[in-house]
């Protein structure tokens, strides 16, 4: 059975600040930002905190959120770009040897109303690791509590339980 489409979703996240702006004003800031370029966040969730990865490295925690929005346009690839744009703008830098390094600014694309797109050189939907990740599942289940990934078709909560059972968390906390 053909699952319905269930949004577009962009996990947001910042573990450094700028200047004198904090993660929390970073991600703020994005939000404005792609109102600005037309996009429309319909809902936003909680922010949480959640250790960086991996473990034990010294690295200050991330601040999360994921937001419902409604893109200026129906171009998945548009979209990535503008998120590119703005991640630059706050002075994210890619390192090409930590693929875990600190970030000022990270938005990834979740899920894109259910396109799957795995072999894509420029894009992969939905983020391929959602189902290993709490600091997404959690915020996103706060505001679409009956998401379905749309590869497996297995509802969110499901993904999540599976996480808690392998043990595999990464400590996340509701801030409020």
């Amino acid at each position: 059975m053909p699952l319905e489409p269930s949004g577009i979703f962009l996990g947001l996240g910042s573990n450094l600040g700028l200047g004198s702006k904090a993660p929390r004003d970073i991600l703020l800031d994005a939000l404005d930002l792609l109102l600005q370029n037309g996009d429309r966040v319909t809902t936003l969730s909680s922010f949480w905190s959640t250790k960086a990865w991996p473990p034990n490295l010294g690295k200050p925690d991330y601040l999360n959120a994921i937001c419902r929005i409604e893109p200026a346009d129906e171009d998945p690839l548009a979209l990535l770009q503008r998120c590119q744009v703005i991640e630059a703008r706050m002075n994210r830098v890619r390192s090409l040897n930590d693929r875990w390094a600190n970030r000022t600014l990270d938005l990834d694309i979740v899920d894109y109303n259910g396109i799957v797109s795995v072999n894509c050189s420029v894009i992969t939907l939905p983020h391929p690791r959602i189902a290993e990740r709490d600091f997404v599942l959690l915020p996103l289940l706060e505001i679409a509590p009956d998401w379905r990934h749309p590869v497996s078709g297995m509802l969110g909560r499901i993904l999540l339980k599976q996480l808690r059972e392998s043990g595999n968390l990464n400590d996340c906390m509701r801030l409020d």
